[in-house]
């Protein structure tokens, strides 16, 4: 085999791998999909308790101030 035979055979394999991943884009899927590590889940439950013991101090404190 020359070199320009395999040369030009690499060539087909990159070309029909870059066709194959363009298209892979093109018709994938457009959403996109939020993957969260354990640790994010637990930093999202401390957040929203966080955010539910402030409410819950304000509506406190509001009600003792309309007194």
């Amino acid at each position: 085999m020359a070199a320009t035979t395999v040369t030009t055979i690499v060539m087909i394999i990159f070309g029909s791998a870059l066709i194959g991943v363009g298209l892979r884009n093109l018709f994938g899927n457009w959403e996109p999909i939020v993957k969260r590590t354990p640790e994010q889940i637990r930093e999202a439950e401390v957040q929203r308790a966080v955010r539910r013991l402030r409410a819950q101090i304000d509506r406190y404190e509001s009600d003792r101030s309309s007194r």
